[in-house]
């Protein structure tokens, strides 16, 4: 009796202990990611900016409509297999910063922010997208296995990869 008592309260508390845990972690917070690529900063800046490329962030996209200017800015919906909807708005803040407002039907209104700067000849890029996760144990979960960091980790490995420099191109040598 005294063993299953000890058993029961350690399984309780293995089982509690991520809802804790997960009930102490913000609601909102921000992902971001770094990387350095090596084509040019204009280059990068054509691929970020293309609306089109948005499918990369959620692979169960079904319908992409390109709606009418908002304000002076690109604006297109995304439709997902689920039935989630999402009104993109493309905002050019500076020479190199291009913010993403998300408008999602429960009102909640995230960025995701892209920066790029010339770094030697190369693109230096940081994204960072704001993620809100009401669940206290998806909130523990994502303390180890973070799938938005993930999906913005292989965003870039991905356009790293698209835009590696051709090993076989000719070298110019300038004089």
């Amino acid at each position: 009796m005294k063993a299953g008592v000890k058993i029961g309260i350690i399984l309780a508390s293995v089982l509690v202990t991520p809802l804790i845990i997960g009930l102490f972690q913000p609601k909102e917070r921000l992902v971001t990611e770094m990387d350095l690529i090596d084509k040019m900063y204009f280059f990068i800046l054509a691929d970020i900016t293309n609306h089109w490329e948005e499918s990369v962030w959620r692979h169960d996209l079904d319908t992409m409509i390109q709606k009418d200017v908002v304000d002076g800015q690109d604006a297109w919906m995304e439709y997902y297999t689920n039935g989630d909807s999402v009104l993109l708005i493309t905002q050019k803040t500076t020479e190199t910063d291009y913010i993403r407002i998300i408008h999602k039907p429960d009102g909640r209104q995230l960025m995701r922010v892209i920066t790029l700067a010339d770094y030697k000849g190369k693109t230096a890029i940081r994204m960072s997208e704001e993620v809100y996760v009401a669940n206290p144990v998806k909130r523990f979960i994502n303390l180890f296995a973070d799938p938005t960091k993930k999906r913005i980790r292989n965003y870039l490995n991905d356009l790293k990869e698209k835009n590696k420099p051709d090993p076989n191109a000719e070298q110019v040598d300038s004089f």
